[in-house]
């Protein structure tokens, strides 16, 4: 059951180590968009390395959240328009898409359905 769904935990576990360290790869990024980063990927992090030890749909919920927050907070924190809203717009996306995946086949999985080979 673990196995089915861990690979998106991988992922999502990278985009967090991607979104903490991405402030280092961007010279021009202003303190609002590194503080989130280095705070999203912190929780990224957390939650998918619980998420790869023991998995709860409520778990991927939280990443979803997350997904979501990582997507707007280009707009929220006003650092759109200099290049680097495109890295939250990509980890934010694949976070979300990713947490739906794992929804789903945790609901599939719960209820008693085999989960699709290509969640």
């Amino acid at each position: 059951m673990k196995s089915s769904r861990r690979w998106q935990d991988w992922l999502i576990l990278a985009g967090g180590i991607w979104l903490f360290i991405s402030p280092w790869f961007f010279s021009n990024a202003p303190a609002n968009y590194t503080w989130d980063a280095f705070l999203i990927g912190i929780l990224l992090i957390v939650f998918s390395i619980w998420a790869l030890d023991d998995k709860k749909v409520w778990e991927e919920w939280i990443t979803l959240v997350i997904g979501a927050w990582v997507f707007v907070s280009p707009w929220i924190f006003s650092f759109e328009g200099i290049g680097l809203e495109w890295n939250f717009f990509i980890i934010g996306g694949l976070v979300f898409i990713l947490s739906l995946c794992d929804i789903g086949s945790g609901i599939k999985l719960h209820h008693g359905h085999k989960p699709l080979s290509a969640f």
